[in-house]
């Protein structure tokens, strides 16, 4: 066997490189391999992300914020129901999955921002409590 080497240029993604080739000859049932090198990727510093500032209804003292973005399945409770920590106010879900938001504190339903049906981002107020 007498192997030929051949200098050829390939371009890979607009970027043209030299490569030195070595031409097989062809033997029945033996692979022909071709050993290209791999051009050397920078690594990229990637800024850590930043959390988006929750909306203003959601600041508001009382608000009951989503704590994740979805749908509102139910609101469970009405306009001057007194609620308990722990009971249960709305209902979301977000990827097939139900999520119960309880009250954080006790006190009474002034408003209810949310509604059933309507996709909610996470940190928008979904009531407010007073």
């Amino acid at each position: 066997m007498n192997p030929q080497i051949k200098r050829m240029r390939i371009t890979v993604e607009g970027k043209p490189y030299d490569v030195t080739v070595e031409m097989l000859e062809e033997a029945p049932g033996r692979p022909v391999s071709v050993f290209v090198p791999s051009p050397r990727v920078e690594p990229v510093a990637v800024p850590a992300p930043v959390a988006a500032p929750r909306p203003a209804a959601a600041r508001a003292a009382g608000a009951v914020p989503s704590p994740l973005s979805g749908m509102v399945i139910s609101v469970d409770v009405v306009v001057g129901q007194a609620v308990q920590a722990g009971d249960l106010l709305v209902t979301l879900e977000a990827m097939k999955m139900k999520t119960p938001v309880r009250a954080p504190a006790g006190g009474t339903v002034k408003s209810i921002e949310a509604k059933a049906g309507i996709a909610i981002e996470e940190g928008s107020a979904l009531l407010v409590l007073g």
